[in-house]
């Protein structure tokens, strides 16, 4: 033990050490490097095109060393073989000739007789293509670079303050006059002892528009693929943006400290350590002590002080919910029955009252409750607490507004339909939801029931999945990846779920792609009796490879929808359904594709699953 104790203090004093050089401006090694070359479009050796693809390099390469931006083209007599071609160094940068100049060797051996290329860095973009590109946004080919490490800290306070970075420089980089180096970057504190450093970046000759719109969609994006991470870069051809941890641009002449200065600091905190080191080998002994005398009851008493936050007395929701009445009453599962609630100082509860039928104890109930209340996302419900009395377990969710998906999209009684805008923003949320779960949470979850009942809509009518994890905290077995208890919904379970009781990340994906359909269709994928089971998935199918997927809309949306993003939402959604569970793309592939506008860059669905439904049985939850 006083090893363990002696190797964490070391480890203390090395992240120290560590930490003192932090204030170093600039990084010294390359973070990332990214080319592109797979358009289709090719040319013929000693061709024309070459010869003045050969010409444009050229060109590009000697004017490295005097700028740090320069676009150009090069016809020559053929005016069908023109070829346009720009570098741009990161506006942070003094000089980028060295980056530049490898760039264009990484072109000239990567993509040998490519019309189109591009090499992106963190120091710098070349790109060359056969079509003028300087003034249009292009946001294919992509990237997400994530650094591997999550925040540790409480999440949504530092999304909102990361928010709050992104849209500053996204607005200082966008004002910037046109034909100018359009960047910026900032820092923004967090705490005494966390900072974090944002950069922004369009091409030159994007508008003010274009540009907005360009690093708009970048930052939605790296919230995607980056959220919960300490440092995340989103790169698109005509713009990137990026936050870390650490300063990774220089600072600007004036706040530069002289090296005497830095010298003094650096011995400063070099000899800091090593005087602790004495100090710490001389009470080494006593506190290896103290902590095998204390560890088990310290573990105990934080457990204790965190479940204790979260638990409510009975008296408390009974008096929230009038003693559970059916008035109050909104909705009921196969786990019990859920209430609307209220407290005295104004804050409204969502009570679901669980049914009496669980063998798990009361404190691995309570264990599981603790594991779930720790996940935090704007696209789930969050869970506020838990109450275990007189032989009840009760879960206390937040009361989400606007009622559940179904009642918007099936219901004869909604009030209003759901304009196209507002259902595409509901399916990206979805999708982050279940990508948080699947990936970027500590647990790991995999939902086994996601259906429009369980998607509930905010007073934005932002969407949030609720009833995650219920299968951890009521100990069904469903975490283990096989199950003689099938319990789900009818229509949404994967066939290998509902058939053999198989079960994986790629069933909660087949559940995302049949509520897509329905999503644009407007129509359940089944009935009461599950009699219609393959009308809509069959239908979405022939309606693809016909070509008419405009067919599949809801007629509410026939005046007032996107191409583009029906197209997209259709394809995705045959992806997801796709019976083969490996062909189907995982959460994040699909985060991705909602990132790009080119709807041919997505994969060919193969035909969707169907399955006899006469040997299913299964419980409705």
């Amino acid at each position: 033990m006083v090893s363990l104790i002696r190797l964490k203090l070391i480890s203390i004093l090395m992240f120290y050490l560590l930490g003192t050089l932090n204030f170093l401006p600039t990084e010294t090694a390359s973070t990332f490097r990214h080319y592109d070359c797979t358009n289709k479009a090719k040319f013929s050796p000693k061709s024309s095109y070459q010869f003045n693809l050969n010409k444009l390099l050229s060109k590009l390469t000697s004017k490295i060393n005097s700028t740090n931006y320069y676009n150009t083209t090069v016809s020559g007599t053929n005016k069908r073989d023109i070829v346009y071609g720009l570098f741009m160094c990161n506006g942070y940068m003094e000089k980028c000739g060295e980056c530049v100049n490898t760039s264009i060797q990484t072109l000239k051996s990567k993509c040998v007789f490519n019309k189109k290329a591009l090499v992106w860095t963190h120091e710098c973009l070349v790109r060359y293509s056969d079509r003028f590109f300087s003034d249009t946004t292009e946001k294919w080919p992509s990237w997400c670079v994530r650094k591997n490490e999550d925040y540790e800290g409480e999440l949504d306070s530092f999304n909102k303050v990361l928010s709050s970075l992104m849209e500053d420089i996204l607005t200082k980089a966008s004002e910037a006059p046109m034909g100018s180096i359009k960047f910026a970057v900032k820092k923004i504190t967090i705490s005494e002892d966390k900072h974090f450093f944002g950069f922004a970046q369009c091409t030159p000759y994007l508008s003010k528009e274009n540009c907005k719109k360009c690093l708009r969609d970048a930052i939605n994006f790296l919230q995607t693929c980056a959220r919960g991470k300490i440092g995340g870069t989103v790169i698109y051809p005509s713009c990137i943006v990026r936050y870390d941890h650490y300063l990774f641009f220089p600072l600007p002449r004036g706040k530069r400290k002289n090296l005497g200065v830095i010298a003094s600091i650096i011995f400063f905190h070099a000899l800091v350590p090593v005087i602790v080191l004495f100090f710490v080998c001389y009470l080494l002994h006593r506190e290896s002590r103290k902590y095998l005398k204390h560890r088990k009851g310290n573990c105990g008493e934080e457990i204790s002080t965190e479940l204790n936050s979260l638990q409510f007395e009975l008296r408390s929701i009974q008096e929230a919910t009038n003693k559970f009445s059916d008035d109050n009453k909104i909705g009921e599962g196969g786990f019990g029955a859920v209430y609307k609630g209220g407290f005295s100082n104004g804050l409204e509860i969502a009570v679901k009252r669980l049914k009496k039928n669980s063998s798990q104890g009361a404190i691995e109930f309570k264990k599981e409750v603790l594991l779930i209340s720790k996940l935090q996302h704007r696209n789930l419900v969050r869970l506020l607490g838990f109450c275990v009395e007189r032989n009840e377990k009760i879960l206390i969710y937040e009361f989400v507004h606007n009622k559940s998906l179904d009642y918007y999209l099936f219901s004869p009684q909604n009030h209003r339909k759901l304009s196209w805008t507002e259902r595409y923003e509901i399916i990206k949320g979805i999708a982050r939801g279940i990508l948080y779960l699947h990936e970027d949470s500590h647990l790991n979850i995999i939902h086994c029931d996601l259906k429009p009942s369980n998607i509930l809509l905010d007073n934005k009518m932002n969407a949030k999945i609720s009833d995650f994890g219920l299968a951890r905290i009521i100990s069904i077995d469903q975490m283990q990846g096989n199950t003689s208890i099938i319990s789900g919904t009818y229509g949404y379970m994967s066939p290998e779920y509902a058939m053999l009781g198989q079960f994986s990340m790629k069933s909660d994906v087949f559940s995302f792609g049949v509520i897509v359909l329905e999503i644009i269709s407007g129509k359940r994928n089944v009935d009461g009796n599950g009699k219609d089971f393959d009308d809509l998935l069959s239908h979405a199918w022939k309606k693809w490879k016909e070509n008419e997927v405009f067919e599949l809309l809801d007629p509410s949306l026939q005046h007032s929808f996107s191409e583009t993003e029906i197209s997209k939402c259709v394809q995705v959604g045959l992806l997801c359904v796709q019976g083969n569970p490996d062909q189907r793309p995982i959460m994040a592939k699909i985060a991705l594709y909602f990132s790009c506008e080119q709807v041919e860059m997505l994969p060919s669905p193969q035909e969707p699953a169907f399955f006899n439904r006469g040997k299913i049985e299964t419980k409705d939850v």
